[in-house]
């Protein structure tokens, strides 16, 4: 680690959708921006998620975490659009609405709770009566008329987006602007010298301005030396995939933490589950088996759909649950954006935002004192 390279100006480290959403937003604000992924760009957890994109009102929302949800949910209608005007390309963004079922007392309790608090938030929520189900969703008309139907909710302003469509067109929005993707190149550390950030890459360090670490759940793999080693958790989930030969639906069906979620062309996606397995990627078959034993108990139909494909990605979540967005402790031009855990799609644009206002010397549009990087070190500290 002898020889140095210099830049003037803003690494981010990670191509993921909160990297790649950083870059995008930074180069249209007239920034250089290099974004560095350890593997191929936009390829990781980011890919590998379902794209949903629960209802959100930044208006009303007091918890930290739904004022980030709701600023996103604002923005990313406004994104998509000027992406495909940039582009002239689709990412997949529709205003589709989800459905949330329950089948356990456990989930009742736990969807009127919800609904209450969207209600306070004023999010749209009707909670539908089984009997109309088959009239507004027939896709589940024999869950509706099961045993395991016991309450069904209605949310209009749910959204989904296709994630491979999204990162594939951030990707050239990106290149537009001149940002420079480097693929298959790993960093090892990260360290500040007189006041500048490096990183270290195949024994080299790479010096710039400014430096923003979005390496998900790999972040701790190069972050010791900052008292970030311990800080993220990688949670497994795996992906089903399944064709139909005519859509069934185009919604969300929610269930607890697994979902459906229903394609226009007749693909639909089948999730998920939390594994805490280290960085094993991978599926196996007794998830992927549940995963379709779930999808026929909410539309037997699915039972002649086509395999398509399965898969799984890694979620980067943090110890007390939020992620972590600003400036390292005792360094002073070093950032961090990670930790989204299951909502890195659905928080990227917000976060974004925030990290370009920061790095721009102004103001984020909400309080990031609750995603603040010092906060999960000491954490971790009295966990350790």
């Amino acid at each position: 680690m002898t020889n140095e390279t210099n830049s003037d100006d803003v690494f981010v480290v990670g191509g993921g959708i909160v990297g790649l959403s950083i870059a995008w937003q930074l180069s249209r604000e007239g920034r250089n921006v290099t974004v560095i992924d350890q593997k191929q760009m936009g390829k990781g957890t980011s890919w590998a998620g379902a794209g949903i994109l629960p209802p959100a009102n930044q208006k009303n929302a007091t918890d930290p975490l739904d004022q980030l949800r709701g600023l996103s949910h604002e923005l990313l209608p406004i994104w998509a659009g000027e992406l495909t005007n940039e582009t002239g390309k689709d990412v997949g963004l529709r205003r589709c609405g989800g459905w949330y079922l329950a089948e356990s007392p456990g989930e009742m309790a736990a969807m009127i709770g919800l609904a209450d608090y969207w209600s306070d938030l004023e999010i749209q929520v009707e909670r539908v009566p089984l009997q109309e189900i088959p009239r507004r969703e027939p896709m589940l008309s024999q869950w509706a008329r099961g045993e395991q139907a016991i309450g069904a909710w209605w949310a209009p302003d749910e959204y989904q987006l296709r994630p491979p469509q999204y990162l594939k067109v951030i990707q050239e929005a990106c290149r537009n602007h001149s940002v420079q993707l480097r693929e298959k190149c790993k960093v090892t550390a990260v360290r500040e010298k007189q006041s500048r950030p490096q990183i270290c890459i195949n024994g080299t360090w790479h010096s710039c301005e400014q430096l923003v670490l979005c390496g998900g759940a790999w972040l701790s793999q190069f972050t010791h030396s900052q008292g970030l080693g311990n800080s993220v958790i990688p949670v497994r989930g795996q992906m089903l995939l399944l064709k139909t030969q005519s859509p069934l639906s185009a919604r969300v069906i929610n269930v607890g933490h697994r979902y459906l979620v229903c394609r226009e062309d007749g693909h639909i996606l089948v999730g998920s589950c939390e594994e805490e397995v280290g960085f094993q990627e991978g599926t196996t078959p007794k998830v992927i088996q549940g995963l379709h034993h779930f999808a026929c108990s909410i539309a037997p139909e699915i039972r002649s759909a086509t395999y398509v494909d399965c898969w799984s990605g890694l979620r980067p979540m943090t110890i007390d649950g939020f992620p972590m967005i600003g400036r390292i402790p005792r360094l002073d031009r070093t950032y961090v954006a990670c930790g989204h855990f299951r909502s890195g799609l659905h928080l990227s644009a917000g976060t974004a935002t925030i990290i370009a206002d920061l790095l721009q010397g102004r103001n984020p549009p909400i309080c990031i004192d609750s995603f603040r990087v010092g906060k999960q070190m000491v954490e971790t500290h009295r966990r350790s």
